[in-house]
């Protein structure tokens, strides 16, 4: 790197001397997913590209694994994944042309090298990965996301880290790779029992030595200079290359997937990297796994044949019929009547949402006890919203428990019940309000954006309103479809100055579910949940209106929704008219 600092890199070559194009892959993840020279795991994969004609590269990021230097997440890829391509171009089995490759974080090391604008580099290929990395990586519209925040390094980088700093301090190899198993064995075991539960958040100090990154990330609450230095979504002009952009409606990044794909078909630098783009969206959970409903393999894709075929076309320059692909390829689920085995179909254009697709509302309405599933809560589509307020508690030390969406991370399995889930257990609780329509006449294919407008009063000085979009089937299983939050502070952006609310004055609050492609099958109802926290997946807001990394008292605060007239709330969906559960 240009200061010195070695990475350790493995190349694969093409069995015939010569000069090749370069797929490029810059990884974190090589203690606990496999790196070295044919090591099965990521490394090995690359072997792929080198049978196709490609010279394959896969490269330790810094401070991880066998490279040298400090590991600080997304803020150093920048300047390392320049070097990289750079470097991959100027070696003598290059003839100069690198793309990149990879998913999850080897996504954010294509994006951030990307908006440096390497001479040599022609195309990348994300994968379920995010490109606001406040909005949408380590916090959630100004809430911080705890358990990815503290399972993500607990899961990968700490133990990593304990391994390097022994070895550093003359511990054997394999003694040093034992003691960070068991470091990490231990953390599995403490994580759900005492770290998450810590308050304030900044006073959990099991990072402190080994990711101190953690405490940077609750110092900047805030959208600021530390985060707008390395958000995509702020910069597409500096991107000139075309993407790949692939994704999961289930995955935790979804919305990052959706934004890339907008962003770069309006906003990129140059016509190339503006009509080369293509989004594919499969079904499933991505890192988080299906859940409890399956969609039979009917939303995969051969991800690695297509992106061959992608970096043909725009490495090699070959003819294969890439330039003429739908633009966005979708898969449409469709959740079952009953049991856990759902369908689909492929939905293609160019465009997402997809031409023709018109917004439809569904207002709140109760007859003021909208508390728990048993309640009275009603979702309107042709009548405006009515009745009483509804009204709840939420007392921050007994929050409403996580279950099921996008979560991550930690060993395979390790998650908190993720993808799809019956919420029906979390509806009992008197602390969520739910509104449910009347059964659907016919199939209504809900195909892009989904956003809430609530309008609310809080006796807190500052709080956090949860939003959750459910499929409510036939036979009572409430399957979750999205679901996010706002922070009041935030209400007027997450990348907005954060602003205090007045406790007992209503406000209106706009929440972003995120998008999605879903059919709600006739006889199926809609459903929307609301509450004020989403523990541990999201760190429980104190209503305080203090900083949560540093306070630690907790007040009781009344939460009063309100949907009349003059304070509209309802959730808008995206659908598709003329499309149903067996698809056009």
């Amino acid at each position: 790197m240009r200061d010195g600092v070695m990475l350790a890199t493995d190349v694969y070559r093409p069995a015939e001397p010569g000069r090749y194009p370069v797929i490029l892959q810059r990884t974190p993840y090589g203690f606990r997913l496999g790196q070295g020279c044919f090591a099965s795991g990521l490394s090995g994969a690359m072997a792929f590209w080198a049978e196709h004609g490609y010279v394959a590269v896969s490269q330790d990021a810094r401070g991880t694994y066998r490279s040298e230097g400090v590991f600080r997440p997304i803020i150093q890829e920048q300047a390392d994944g320049y070097d990289a391509v750079e470097w991959a171009a100027a070696q003598p089995w290059s003839n100069g042309r690198v793309a990149m490759t990879g998913t999850s974080y080897m996504g954010v090391t294509q994006w951030q090298a990307a908006l440096t604008a390497p001479p040599h580099l022609v195309a990348i290929a994300p994968g379920q990965t995010a490109t606001d990395y406040h909005d949408h990586w380590t916090y959630v519209n100004g809430v911080f996301d705890l358990w990815f925040g503290q399972s993500w390094p607990l899961a990968f980088f700490a133990p990593d880290a304990q391994r390097r700093r022994l070895i550093a301090g003359g511990t054997a190899p394999e003694a040093a790779e034992r003691a960070a198993r068991a470091y990490l064995a231990e953390g599995e075991r403490r994580i759900a029992r005492d770290w998450i539960g810590q308050v304030p958040l900044a006073d959990f100090a099991g990072f402190r030595e080994l990711a101190p990154y953690y405490y940077e990330w609750l110092a900047h609450p805030s959208y600021d200079d530390y985060w707008a230095a390395v958000d995509v979504e702020a910069q597409w002009e500096k991107i000139t290359v075309p993407a790949l952009v692939t994704g999961a409606w289930g995955d935790l990044f979804h919305i990052g997937s959706v934004r890339a794909f907008s962003g770069m078909r309006s906003g990129a630098g140059s016509e190339a990297a503006r009509a080369g783009t293509l989004l594919v969206m499969t079904g499933g959970g991505g890192h988080g796994q299906e859940g409890a409903v399956s969609f039979g393999g009917a939303g995969d894709r051969d991800l690695r044949e297509l992106r061959l075929r992608f970096y043909d076309h725009h490495v090699k320059g070959i003819a294969n019929g890439m330039d003429r692909e739908p633009r966005a390829q979708l898969f449409v689920q469709v959740p079952p009547d009953s049991g856990t085995e759902g369908s689909g179909f492929w939905l293609e254009g160019d465009a997402f949402p997809p031409a023709g697709a018109v917004p439809a509302r569904f207002n709140l309405a109760s007859g003021g006890g909208a508390n728990s599933r048993w309640g009275d809560g009603m979702l309107a589509r042709d009548e405006p919203p009515h009745g009483p307020d509804d009204s709840f508690t939420y007392d921050p030390s007994e929050p409403v428990p996580a279950l099921g969406g996008g979560l991550c991370c930690l060993t395979l399995g390790f998650y908190f019940r993720s993808g799809a889930q019956d919420q029906s257990t979390v509806e009992r609780r008197d602390d969520v309000l739910v509104y449910t329509s009347a059964p659907l006449a016919e199939d209504l294919a809900v195909i892009g954006p989904v956003k809430v407008r609530l309008w609310a009063t809080t006796t807190a000085r500052d709080t956090d309103f949860t939003a959750k979009l459910v499929d409510v089937h036939p036979d009572g299983f409430a399957q979750n479809i999205l679901n996010r939050v706002v922070r009041a502070r935030f209400r007027n952006g997450s990348k907005a100055p954060p602003s205090p609310i007045e406790p007992g004055r209503a406000y209106e609050y706009e929440i972003d579910l995120g998008y999605t492609a879903n059919v709600f099958r006739a006889g199926h109802r809609v459903r929307l949940d609301v509450s004020s926290s989403d523990f541990p997946h999201l760190a429980r807001n104190p209503n305080t209106g203090g900083d949560p990394a540093t306070d630690g008292r907790f007040v009781v605060a009344v939460q009063t929704v309100h949907h009349d007239a003059q304070r509209p709330s309802h959730v808008e969906l995206t659908v598709l008219p003329g499309v149903g559960a067996g698809g056009r």
